[in-house]
């Protein structure tokens, strides 16, 4: 009978948890999206009371804009017609326009036009739409698809922690409110409002941490293969992979690289694809100071605005120049990307799989950061690996409150920071990098969660007998 009564205490624990965390997620969700954000707009002065929540309303109404899909539909529409100056010598250097993505991303802005035809892809300065654009439903679907995977991986984790199945209707609730989260989470709002190409790569990212936290290593490769068709520095994923010795995830990227590659040296040519070379090596070098570059480049940068304040400005974005080349801060670019970059790399875990999600999550994060440019919505990314920290910080106080506040910092929008770009105090304007530092440090440090024995109920510890299997 004590057997029975302990094994009928441990189930209630647990299922007391479950409830307890369910509940906590609605409360965090209420403070950290309607009170925190009320008060930011209350206690602003009026130009800077924008909040998350503006842009949360544009994605519920379908108003996108067209940041990506407007120079993407120039590009292509310069890339298809007959021309003898290379096409990034004449947009992007010429022209001065600044279309940054290889040839190959060209594909999606093609196969939306064929899908939707010109009335209902939106390539122009944000026109309305009724009731929507494909790049909008597209965006919606994106958006879902990075919940979905969130939720999913969420609850994995709480398996692992929680071993106790949580009611249905727990989950469903949970899965409810990761969906919340997701409207309510900055980056990824971010890059809808903006009509940008990179919540694809949100959404993307978030199945692929999925496919490979379940073993899908191979289509998960796949996605990442997918992913550097657009942003090439993600291909720093393949070196990571063989460092690994994970031999399906490295060959699947590859080949979804090349085979990109090759379409789209077969459909642009030669002399288009090598042409980006130069941009990628320009970017390297200058980066941007416009306070939503959210990397080291950007700081350092930033920092330039008090000694130069004619050539670094970083309150208005330019849409034709960059920050003029400094040695001091592409050094300090090259530094920093490069500790970043090999910590992840030469990461030192355990061969569990609990640990290969961290390790993936790890280079996820540091290859975003180490770019010299990495804009807000970059850090789309981060919604699916805050879910998987989550179930690994229960249990740990000081681990969970540094995770909720990192999360608070990153999922809105603080644009009274900006009220500090001419003073010392400007390294302020980077709140989202220091932010995911705080992050990459939980990732780095990150273990299997505590086992539910010691989670506090109460005012003391529930200490639960171990179960064997049945």
């Amino acid at each position: 009978m004590s057997v029975i009564a302990a094994r009928g205490a441990a189930v209630g624990a647990r299922g007391n948890a479950s409830l307890a965390l369910t509940w906590g997620l609605a409360l965090f969700l209420l403070f950290n999206a309607l009170a925190l954000n009320g008060v930011l707009r209350l206690a602003s002065p009026d130009y800077y009371r924008e909040t998350v929540l503006n842009h949360t309303s544009d994605v519920l109404l379908a108003e996108g804009c067209d940041d990506s899909w407007g120079i993407m539909a120039f590009a292509l529409k310069y890339a298809q017609s007959p021309h003898t100056t290379p096409l990034y010598t004449e947009i992007f250097f010429n022209q001065r326009l600044k279309f940054q993505y290889p040839p190959s991303s060209l594909f999606a802005i093609a196969g939306m036009l064929w899908l939707g035809g010109p009335e209902l892809v939106r390539t122009a300065e944000c026109p309305d739409f009724a009731p929507a654009s494909l790049n909008d439903v597209l965006g919606w679907l994106f958006i879902l698809m990075s919940a979905v995977s969130a939720a999913v991986l969420l609850e994995r984790g709480l398996r692992q922690t929680l071993p106790a199945p949580s009611s249905g209707g727990l989950m469903a609730a949970r899965a409810a409110l990761v969906l919340a989260l997701a409207l309510t989470f900055y980056p990824i709002v971010k890059a809808f409002t903006l009509g940008q190409i990179q919540i694809w790569l949100n959404g993307l990212f978030a199945l692929s941490l999925l496919c490979w936290a379940t073993g899908w290593k191979a289509t998960s490769g796949l996605l990442i293969g997918l992913m550097c068709l657009v942003k090439p520095h993600y291909g720093l994923f393949v070196l990571w992979a063989a460092l690994r010795r994970e031999w399906r995830f490295m060959v699947a990227c590859v080949t979804a690289g090349v085979v990109g590659l090759i379409a789209s040296i077969a459909t642009f040519g030669w002399t288009d694809n090598v042409d980006y070379l130069q941009v990628f090596w320009f970017l390297s070098q200058h980066g941007e100071v416009y306070y939503p570059n959210q990397s080291f480049n950007g700081l350092l940068n930033r920092v330039m605005t008090l000694i130069d304040p004619d050539n670094y400005d970083s309150l208005g974005f330019d849409d034709n120049g960059f920050p003029p080349f400094n040695p001091w801060i592409y050094a300090g670019t090259v530094a920093t990307s490069l500790a970043i970059l090999s910590a992840a790399l030469f990461r030192r875990g355990n061969d569990g799989d609990h640990d290969r999600v961290f390790d993936f999550c790890t280079m996820a994060l540091s290859i975003t950061m180490a770019s010299p440019i990495a804009w807000e919505h970059h850090y789309g990314i981060l919604f699916p690996i805050f879910a998987v920290l989550l179930a690994s910080v229960i249990g740990n106080r000081t681990r969970l409150i540094l995770l909720a506040l990192s999360y608070m910092v990153i999922s809105n929008f603080f644009p009274v920071a900006n009220l500090l770009a001419g003073t010392v105090f400007n390294v302020a304007q980077s709140y989202l990098l220091f932010a995911a530092l705080v992050v990459l440090a939980l990732l780095h440090t990150a273990r299997p969660g505590w086992q539910l024995g010691n989670l506090p109920f109460g005012r003391g510890q529930v200490a639960l007998p171990a179960l064997k299997p049945q």
